[in-house]
């Protein structure tokens, strides 16, 4: 019964994953649940190596070979989707067209798209915490944040036809002054995805689970991602208390179960902080027909022992590590599909 249910939740996997992509030669060595359905994805478009969240950074990661570009979405003040891990402009990226960086956050509600793309992003602040994170990543300075649309149309330009989005709402229900409501964000997106042509290549993720909802009922074709963090101050879903991000799904209510309350969201797939699962959680994940995509994980050793306790995907700034550790597991890996930003 274990195997069959491995083999089961393979093939719900392969279902929201890339059609197919060629195996590399240790493939033989893949475990029966996956199927050639592992999902390397390069978080922000990979931002220890390239500017996160833009065109060079998601260029970079088609051009190496990943399944998944994950990223995050704004909207601006009038209407357009952005890219970009904040809710607006971040102090330690953002440079006026002066050259110094803004000294605090601006909501992208508060900017049209033109303001937006005066600002470059090309360079992490010299001498911030941030930048002390990332000292790999190459500067590109003169870097404008892309529209959702830009990045759409670069996966197009490389030719890959099976690489999908990850695309995250960034909406915080602690400070609903900073975005668009759920409703208006996720029509914005789903607007841009129909025109788009490209609602068939995107899951749609989030922290805040009230615009999954809405995706699910006015989008049901696309599968949803619940994210999760269980631990420190950005914790957004509790096993024994109430959560004003989860739309009434409390994994009280479930045994203190963190995947039967998306189960019972009607979730498609649980993204957890990779601190957050072990082998228990990821088996009950797996019975109940959840892929286990977890983030954000950096470090190879983390890697390694993730894929072998049965994680379906890692979310990572690091996809070049993450292909040679999947690589060394005998797991197929993503064509490349060079690219120009």
């Amino acid at each position: 019964m274990p195997a069959l249910r491995a083999l089961l939740t393979g093939l719900f996997l392969l279902s929201l994953m890339p059609a197919s992509r060629p195996a590399n030669s240790e493939a033989s060595g893949v475990s029966s649940h996956r199927l050639g359905s592992f999902d390397i994805e390069a978080h922000r478009g990979g931002r220890a190596l390239r500017p996160e969240n833009t065109l060079q950074s998601f260029a970079n990661a088609l051009s190496m070979g990943v399944d998944t570009l994950e990223l995050d979405m704004g909207v601006t003040r009038d209407g357009v989707v952005v890219v970009s891990h904040e809710r607006g402009l971040n102090p330690d990226l953002a440079r006026a067209p002066d050259g110094k960086y803004i000294p605090a956050e601006i909501p992208f509600i508060k900017l049209t798209l033109a303001q937006v793309k005066q600002y470059d992003v090309g360079q992490i602040r010299p001498g911030s915490a941030y930048a002390a994170r990332f000292p790999e990543q190459v500067a590109i300075p003169g870097t404008r944040i892309p529209t959702l649309a830009e990045v759409f149309d670069l996966v197009r330009r490389s030719g890959d036809r099976h690489v999908r989005l990850n695309i995250e709402t960034k909406i915080d229900p602690t400070h609903p002054e900073e975005s668009l409501d759920p409703q208006h964000f996720v029509a914005a997106v789903l607007d841009l995805l129909r025109r788009e042509h490209f609602s068939d290549r995107v899951m749609i993720q989030s922290f805040d689970w009230r615009t999954l909802q809405l995706v699910q009922k006015q989008a049901p074709e696309i599968p949803t991602v619940y994210l999760t963090e269980q631990s420190g101050s950005d914790s957004n879903v509790h096993t024994d208390a109430a959560s004003v991000w989860t739309a009434g799904f409390e994994p009280r209510d479930h045994g203190g179960s963190v995947p039967r309350a998306i189960k019972a969201a009607g979730g498609k797939i649980w993204s957890p902080d990779y601190a957050d699962v072990d082998a228990r959680s990821i088996a009950e994940a797996h019975q109940l027909g959840l892929p286990v995509i977890v983030w954000t994980v950096n470090q190879p050793e983390d890697m390694a022992r993730l894929i072998d306790m049965g994680v379906d995907g890692i979310i990572s700034d690091r996809p070049d590590l993450l292909r040679a550790e999947a690589a060394r597991k005998g797991l197929p890996l993503p064509r490349p599909a060079p690219v120009s930003p």
